[in-house]
């Protein structure tokens, strides 16, 4: 049993334990051939040294750290999934040091999301090896005698290849060229987001293509371009002139071949970082975000409420709809259902129940009143400088010269009017998001729980205050709560 490597008293007298990934999954046993209920498994790390993967009946009873069973992965050595699926079930594996935990996921999707977090995170505790070149030892020499050579290094080289440079030339002479005479220029695959045009005709952040290469722009790009992947041309320098045909024939080769573009060098951010750079970027796109939802995802799922003339995202059920936690954020705009321009929560509800198809077309302006950002703290436990308004996710103050202060966050937020300043309002931390009701402790510990790296999500306190006025008046309104 993986338990074995780690004391019931270590795994609950942790200090602190971050949440990276949970869902409800299927345990495979081997010993049994038949279908066990599903479970609510957590991924955590404790005190940012060992890792778990937990079990609960129930995803309630996780809030308490009284797992059904847990595994020790400090000693995992493989995270690998299937290709195809059995019993219209999605396999993945951990092999630890003497076992194999075997897991299903309902889909694709849940599955890859899984086995993507669970590698980053292992390499990240260099608990898994990093994918890099291994290389092996030299052969032994048999008593010491050198390796004898293919050939006698005194015979002739053998004799040069038939070719010449005019060969060269014609087969570029007999390349296709453009109708203005210039030969097409070869444009190298890079990874690129995917733009669209809503029926505004502004562009729209879409992730269709997330996964694809595809071409990336010439150099002469829009400038509503510029903020993505730049790319530039590799410079040559010619040399000094050289009379050998080796030298000419390079030169020829050089001044009528394609340019060479490749996307510059990217430093080495954490998971954390990735995540939040993601998040402002589409934050930043002007024409929103392009959601495909399943119909079944949205109808009595999201709660759309009212404010200042624009229906807005405030809350889904996380239980039921886990997959929307990868879609959407509290405080999210909606434009557009279906290429249909909304004003109201209404004509939301009312397309979605109008449309039949499986998927819904969605734009929605990525969280546009809030600040996303990364904390570094320099120690475990250093505070960040956030004063809390009775214990709830208001932001009555940040001390100056704090930590929070120096990477950016305001000490008041503007209004949604931009008349005048209100506070902030914590609404995720690392990629969670918060109760809006502000239940119990929970800013407080979420505050605390964490390693050194932080990330936060706020927003006007204006907003967030008739978000949840809006959302009193739906039915069962508690359903939709996000913890």
């Amino acid at each position: 049993m993986a338990e074995q490597h780690i004391t019931k008293n270590q795994f609950y007298t942790a200090v602190f334990r971050e949440i990276y990934k949970n869902s409800w999954l299927r345990k495979i046993s081997t010993q049994s051939k038949k279908k066990k209920d599903r479970r609510w498994m957590v991924f955590c790390v404790h005190d940012d040294s060992n890792a778990f993967l937990e079990i609960y009946t129930d995803s309630k009873i996780a809030v308490l750290h009284k797992p059904e069973r847990f595994f020790f992965l400090n000693s995992t050595q493989h995270v690998t999934s299937s290709i195809c699926p059995v019993d219209h079930e999605y396999e993945f594996c951990i092999t630890l040091r003497d076992e194999i935990v075997r897991i299903a996921a309902s889909s694709h999707e849940i599955m890859v999301e899984w086995v993507e977090v669970l590698r980053t995170k292992l390499n990240e505790m260099k608990i898994l090896s990093p994918r890099e070149n291994l290389y092996s030892k030299l052969p032994e020499l048999k008593n010491s005698l050198p390796l004898l050579t293919t050939r006698d290094p005194n015979s002739p080289l053998p004799p040069p290849p038939v070719g010449t440079r005019s060969d060269l030339a014609r087969i570029l002479n007999d390349a296709p060229s453009t109708p203005n005479g210039r030969r097409p220029e070869s444009r190298s695959s890079c990874d690129s987001f995917s733009i669209a045009q809503n029926q505004n005709g502004s562009e729209v952040f879409s992730f269709d293509e997330l996964n694809h290469p595809v071409d990336c722009p010439p150099l002469s790009a829009p400038a509503s371009m510029n903020h993505y992947e730049p790319v530039f041309q590799v410079p040559s320098s010619p040399g000094p002139s050289r009379t050998t045909e080796v030298d000419e024939l390079r030169r020829t080769v050089s001044s009528d071949s394609t340019r060479i573009l490749m996307p510059p060098p990217r430093p080495y951010r954490t998971l954390r970082e990735q995540q939040v750079q993601q998040l402002q970027n589409e934050m930043k796109h002007p024409g929103g975000v392009r959601l495909q939802l399943r119909r079944r995802d949205c109808i009595n799922a999201i709660a759309f409420v009212d404010a200042m003339n624009s229906a807005w995202i405030c809350g889904w059920k996380q239980r039921e709809h886990p997959m929307l936690y990868n879609a959407l954020h509290i405080g999210d705009q909606v434009v557009s259902v279906e290429g249909i321009t909304v004003k109201s929560a209404y004509q939301v509800r009312r397309i979605l129940k109008s449309h039949s198809a499986i998927y819904i077309n969605m734009i929605v302006r990525r969280v546009p009143f809030g600040k996303v950002f990364v904390i570094h703290r320099d120690f475990e436990g250093q505070p960040l400088g956030i004063i809390q308004e009775n214990n709830t996710a208001v932001i009555e103050s940040v001390q100056p010269d704090s930590l929070a202060a120096t990477y950016g966050l305001p000490c008041k937020a503007k209004t949604c009017d931009d008349t005048s300043y209100t506070n902030w309002v914590l609404t995720e931390i690392n990629g969670r998001p918060l109760n809006l009701f502000f239940k119990k402790n929970q800013v407080k510990d979420r505050l605390n729980a964490v390693g050194r790296d932080i990330s936060i999500l706020v927003q006007p306190l204006d907003l967030i205050k008739q978000l949840k006025k809006d959302l009193k008046s739906i039915r069962s309104y508690k359903e939709y709560l996000l913890q």
